[in-house]
């Protein structure tokens, strides 16, 4: 299958994941199209970076549309893809949850996750920094495995990816990514750091004070994490965190908190959480988080502070 080694890649929508995309492939020296709905407001984007925009799809897809869309986008348009062709996607939830690879056989399905928000992807490359990344091969066809893994090699270095791409599911990427998120990542950290300025503040505690200990301070706190590993960020830190964090933890790590993580994984585990998805009003969800935090007294401080400490 000689048709994967090309240089030439259509990247499916510019949002935030499309766009670092195609800048680290064309400045890798890949030839790189953008694949637009009609009238998109992405249009300008291109043009403005000289990116290459048309209808045509290649033989190398690489899916960058939010996954909600990934079905509809193969559904409509499977009679111009060429047979064969690799559709890479960057994260492993859509092709689990619609099985892509019995809806569309004739089709090499393979992951490539960059670990890292689209900024940072774009930011690691420019500076020569650090980015790891997992991929999967298990739905490339048999006679084009071996096309397949030097594609995705080839699409890793092309991206600035140092670390792997280690190898995985589609299924443990999509389940992990999932999980991190409510459990840590966008369902912890943000709101017990909301939940803590609001303590402080209704105890009294300075506005811009609360804000740096209980928001600001996270960066610094989770820097530390990665660059230092667990012990050594433990050993680092004071006598007082080091006292305050073993008794938090009793308090806050219990049973129950505990069976909220496991229900956590398991909605995601049975099919539970992509149902919900699918029958919320995501437009609606949105407006509504965004107002919470709007209306938020940390989000006014962050904006009367965040020139200065951002």
């Amino acid at each position: 299958m000689s048709q994967l080694f090309t240089s030439k890649v259509t990247i499916i929508g510019l949002g935030s994941q499309g766009l670092a995309w195609a800048l680290n492939l064309r400045d890798s020296g890949f030839d790189v199209n953008i694949w637009l709905r009609a009238k998109s407001s992405s249009k300008k984007t291109a043009d403005s970076l000289e990116l290459s925009v048309s209808n045509e799809l290649s033989s190398i897809i690489l899916l960058l549309i939010p996954d909600g869309q990934h079905h509809n986008f193969l559904q409509e348009n499977q009679d111009q893809i060429p047979d064969g062709a690799a559709i890479i996607y960057a994260h492993g939830a859509s092709c689990v949850e619609n099985n892509f690879s019995k809806t569309f056989p004739k089709f090499n399905h393979l992951l490539l996750a960059p670990k890292a928000i689209a900024s940072e992807v774009r930011f690691q490359f420019e500076t020569g920094g650090k980015l790891g990344a997992c991929s999967s091969l298990e739905y490339a066809l048999g006679q084009d495995l071996d096309a397949c893994r030097v594609l995705i090699k080839n699409l890793a270095e092309g991206l600035g990816i140092t670390a792997g791409p280690y190898p995985t599911t589609f299924k443990n990427e999509a389940r992990a990514d999932l999980f991190s998120e409510q459990s840590l990542l966008c369902g912890l950290l943000p709101y017990a750091a909301k939940k803590s300025f609001d303590l402080l503040i209704a105890k009294g505690i300075d506005p811009e004070v609360a804000y740096m200990e209980c928001w600001l301070e996270v960066k610094l706190i989770a820097t530390a994490m990665v660059e230092l590993g667990p012990r050594d960020f433990f050993d680092l830190i004071s006598p007082h965190a080091l006292s305050g964090a073993h008794k938090a933890q009793g308090l806050i790590f219990d049973k129950a908190y505990q069976n909220v993580l496991e229900k956590l994984y398991k909605d995601i585990e049975n099919g539970t959480f992509f149902k919900e998805v699918k029958a919320q009003d995501q437009q609606k969800m949105r407006s509504e988080v965004l107002s919470f935090w709007e209306e938020s007294q940390l989000q006014k401080v962050h904006d009367q502070l965040s020139e200065d400490l951002v």
